[in-house]
């Protein structure tokens, strides 16, 4: 065994500790910069959000599908962009997780939409590719989880449902998935997603005991969702004939809540963190989210003509 000091970086994580403020910070600055300079788009023209949300990406043709690329775009190339951004996503840029999802389900048959979609990611990231999610005493973010789910937002009519978790001021985990079956309605989208970030929970909780980090467990254990219906729906363990239709596997959540596991909490849509994993927000709402994930110092000098 080798002491080579200080963690300072890790499989393309960069780590920083700034022992006076207690502050942790984690980034993929150089990393960012490879896949940047490896795709073209190091000059590009930096992009304040994402993803456009006036824009719905749909598949291509089934004749396109069958080439395996359309519109003159190259299927190994979009995979490799896709796949890049993907890691930087999964690493310190949960505000990455809705757009990258969305471009990804078009891995098998991209067009000429489709490409345009990765282009403006890779042009966001040139404004905001020293950003890093910080860790520490600060106070403005509360602990715990945040669900929600856009209902019927998929190309195919399925929802999609995001999860975040917080810990001492920034996330540690996060997810934009889109759902496996079709929602009847928001509360029934709502409550699917709940589900997915109660397993989460139970996850996190034993992870947490296991680290010695018993204090955190309780407040870990809160979810907050920002649809009454979900909610009292995951309270309330009685048959209904109109929740029937629901897979069995979704009223999973409804026995943790009975059972004190999962503490269930309303939260206001205007600041459900989560919100971020399901839609392409405006730029205002975007960065109030930011800030709620604990991620900080990322755009950079703002050029004329920037989306």
């Amino acid at each position: 065994m080798t002491d080579l000091g200080e963690l300072t970086a890790f499989l393309g994580l960069e780590i920083g500790r700034v022992r006076s403020q207690r502050l942790i910070t984690l980034s993929q600055g150089q990393y960012i910069e490879r896949i940047l300079l490896r795709h073209g788009m190091q000059d590009s023209r930096p992009c304040l959000i994402p993803g456009d949300s006036g824009t719905r990406l749909r598949l291509c043709s089934a004749e396109a599908k069958d080439r395996g690329q359309s519109q003159g775009v190259d299927l190994e190339l979009y995979q490799s962009a896709v796949g890049s951004l993907m890691y930087a996503m999964l690493g310190t840029r949960p505000d990455l997780a809705y757009a990258v999802g969305t471009v990804s389900q078009f891995n098998h048959a991209p067009g000429s939409e489709h490409w345009t979609a990765v282009k403006r990611i890779f042009r966001y990231l040139v404004g905001t590719k020293h950003m890093s999610l910080q860790y520490g005493t600060r106070t403005c973010n509360g602990t715990g989880g945040y669900s929600d789910a856009d209902w019927g937002a998929g190309h195919d009519r399925k929802s999609i449902g995001g999860f975040v978790f917080v810990l001492n001021g920034g996330a540690i985990s996060w997810a934009s998935k889109k759902q496996t079956s079709i929602a009847l309605s928001t509360t029934e989208a709502e409550y699917m997603g709940m589900t997915q970030a109660a397993k989460e929970i139970l996850w996190l909780r034993v992870l947490l005991d296991e680290i010695g980090a018993f204090r955190l467990v309780a407040s870990m254990s809160t979810l907050n969702a920002d649809n009454q219906g979900a909610i009292a729906l995951a309270r309330n363990p009685e048959y209904h004939a109109r929740t029937k239709h629901i897979d069995i596997q979704y009223h999973f959540i409804r026995n943790l809540v009975t059972t004190d596991q999962i503490h269930l909490q309303f939260c206001p849509s205007t600041d459900m963190i989560a919100d971020i994993m399901t839609k392409a927000l405006p730029r205002v709402s975007h960065v109030k989210h930011l800030e709620a994930m604990g991620l900080t110092t990322g755009y950079g000098p703002r050029r004329e003509g920037a989306c």
